[in-house]
């Protein structure tokens, strides 16, 4: 399946509206959730809602998006 942007430029096809759509998708909540947990662990990052007690870790994202990986923690 070809992308939408080989056809038009991005910015014809990804806007407010579909940024919205893709954020509220369960599906792509999922995925997302799913990604950002196995990445947290591969860093070896502790879930602080299984140990309360351990300090907190701060991680810096700058990637583009929606912030779905963000809100996971």
């Amino acid at each position: 399946m070809s992308r939408p942007e080989h056809l038009m430029p991005p910015e014809c096809f990804y806007n407010d509206d579909e940024a919205r759509k893709y954020t509220n998708c369960s599906r792509i909540i999922k995925v997302q959730s799913d990604m950002t947990y196995r990445c947290l662990d591969l860093l070896g990052i502790p879930d602080l809602n299984e140990d309360p007690d351990q300090e907190p870790q701060f991680i810096l994202d700058i990637g583009c998006g929606s912030g779905l990986s963000s809100e996971i923690v």
